[in-house]
């Protein structure tokens, strides 16, 4: 039975105080990654529901068709910007590969595990970051300048 002590709540009670604005920045962030990005043929970028709204925790896109995502993974990476898959499916985890996913169609999840990639999204990017990321992001798109 963990309790906070009154110290970690005061701390905690002032950090909260913080956290409309990294909200809206975060935000900000995301309205420029769309516009950098929405050049892109076939790349989708999150879109939350209407009658929510997103504390982008993480902004993860979905690679257009044909793009590899291990390729444009390393292809950002080789241009400094770090990534990581967006979605990991238990089923093909080792632990869970010989489970019975009987009746299930995965093709949905396994699609977003191929394709989904987390871009960086923190508080500390200034604009010239995300404009570097989307760069990298345009280039590793491009199958003509991925092929080995």
């Amino acid at each position: 039975n963990f309790r906070m002590t009154d110290i970690q709540a005061a701390v905690g009670r002032e950090q909260l105080r913080r956290l409309p604005g990294m909200l809206a920045l975060r935000r900000d962030q995301v309205d420029r990654y769309r516009k950098l990005l929405a050049d892109i043929p076939g790349l989708h970028c999150p879109e939350p529901p209407s009658w929510a709204r997103s504390n982008w925790q993480s902004f993860c896109v979905r690679l257009p068709e044909g793009v590899d995502q291990r390729r444009a993974m390393e292809s950002m990476l080789a241009a400094g910007v770090s990534t990581r898959r967006g979605v990991m499916c238990a089923h093909r985890e080792p632990a869970y590969a010989k489970e019975p996913w009987i009746g299930s169609d995965l093709r949905e999840s396994e699609r977003a595990q191929d394709r989904g990639l987390i871009l960086p999204l923190h508080h500390g990017l200034t604009v010239a970051h995300l404009e570097r990321v989307a760069e990298a992001l345009r280039k590793a798109c491009n199958p003509k300048a991925l092929k080995r």
